[in-house]
């Protein structure tokens, strides 16, 4: 069985990624595993987050800090999947987004990334450097990007 691995955020972005993900899961037969980084200086605990499809994303509230937030955009990102009928599961992880991105997708044997982009300014792509970039030159598996904006 195929596994695509979608990396998400809290962006308006994110939305388009899932449903392209819906329509690449569904095509290839494929598992998902939805993944959300957030900032090691911001994680409470240092073992990854496991999220299994099916809790209804209303039960939860959404909160401030990061973890919280990522769990929400998890949790967003899961029920869409589930009512496709794709297995999905959801992961939090600490760390470097593209590392932890491209790590974790080895550590899956996934056959795809999929991902969306910010659209940074050429100033901010200089300061904080480009996710996605990153990722297609770092990662073992194809990368698919949704350059829709958001």
């Amino acid at each position: 069985m195929k596994t695509l691995l979608i990396a998400i955020d809290n962006t308006p972005v994110a939305e388009k990624v899932i449903a392209l993900t819906i329509e690449e899961a569904q095509a290839h037969k494929a598992n998902v595993v939805v993944l959300c980084c957030i900032d090691p200086a911001y994680s409470s605990c240092n073992q990854p987050i496991e999220i299994d499809a099916g809790e209804d994303p209303v039960d939860f509230t959404p909160a401030q800090d990061e973890q919280n937030t990522a769990e929400m955009v998890v949790r967003y990102a899961l029920a869409p999947l589930l009512r496709a009928g794709i297995a999905a599961r959801g992961l939090i992880l600490a760390g470097e987004a593209a590392e932890t991105i491209v790590a974790q997708a080895q550590q899956l044997n996934a056959s795809m990334i999929i991902m969306g982009r910010r659209h940074l300014s050429p100033f901010n792509r200089l300061l904080k450097g480009s996710v996605s970039a990153a990722v297609i030159e770092r990662a073992n598996c194809p990368v698919l990007l949704d350059l829709r904006r958001g």
